[in-house]
């Protein structure tokens, strides 16, 4: 099914599920307006995005005047009104049913471990918060259990989540979550992931099957990555300076 109305993406690329939603429409040549909205500038708050989605959050689109939020949603709205290819999300009900069940338990475990995890480890002064080290242990010891979820489970005998030989919009939210982990000092992200050998594995195939546009939209985050880099450097040196002399 195609759609002639135009398309009008609210997106921050720093956001991980705006990025699952801006991969999805680059890699099935959906035409968009795409419109950066600025979370950290708190434009998402601002009434003209509040007229799109008063929950104020991104993504959301403006298709033709039906607004709409929630990148899970959005990419089913779009594989249903869009022309894309049928294993994005199938038409088939028991196949379709497979890859709502993985965006579900993304949803509540993947998602909210990661989040935590990297905002009580790294980004809270970045939106303003205090950075809570007992909760960023917490997030990581149920970040580990999604990990090993992803490996004994959804990947135990397929190459994608959903069980399908092809991707989902399942791998795509998920891996747009874990790509997050680069945020981490490098040895830290390696370390979580070093286990996962599966996980590794569909990580790669995920980028390869949406080249280029996975690693270009991702290009905000390598970014961030090195702002946090630099700051750490910075942290230690002047650990180094303002500890004792012996």
């Amino acid at each position: 099914m195609g759609s002639s109305r135009n398309l009008t993406l609210y997106v921050d690329l720093l956001s991980q599920p705006c990025r699952a939603v801006t991969i999805f429409c680059r890699v099935n040549e959906i035409e968009a307006d795409v419109q950066i909205v600025s979370v950290l500038k708190k434009e998402t708050r601002e009434p003209p995005f509040l007229a799109i989605n008063p929950l104020g959050q991104v993504p959301a689109i403006d298709d033709g005047g039906f607004t709409l939020s929630e990148s899970h949603t959005i990419m089913r709205y779009l594989a249903a009104t869009r022309k894309v290819a049928d294993h994005w999300y199938p038409e088939d009900l028991e196949k379709r049913a497979c890859v709502d069940r993985v965006l579900d338990w993304h949803f509540g475990n993947l998602r909210r471990d990661a989040a935590q995890f990297l905002e009580h480890r790294e980004l809270a002064p970045l939106l303003g918060r205090t950075k809570n080290p007992t909760l960023a242990a917490e997030a990581e010891d149920s970040l580990k259990q999604s990990l090993k979820t992803m490996e004994t489970v959804w990947l135990k005998d397929s190459p994608f989540l959903a069980g399908g030989s092809q991707p989902s919009i399942a791998d795509i939210s998920s891996a747009c979550e874990l790509q997050q982990l680069k945020l981490l000092d490098k040895e830290e992200s390696g370390g979580l992931l070093a286990p996962y050998e599966k996980v590794k594995a569909w990580m790669v195939a995920v980028e390869e099957f949406t080249a280029p546009y996975f690693v270009d939209t991702h290009g905000v985050l390598e970014k961030l990555a090195k702002i946090l880099e630099d700051r750490r450097k910075s942290e230690a040196e002047a650990e180094v300076e303002t500890a004792p002399k012996l």
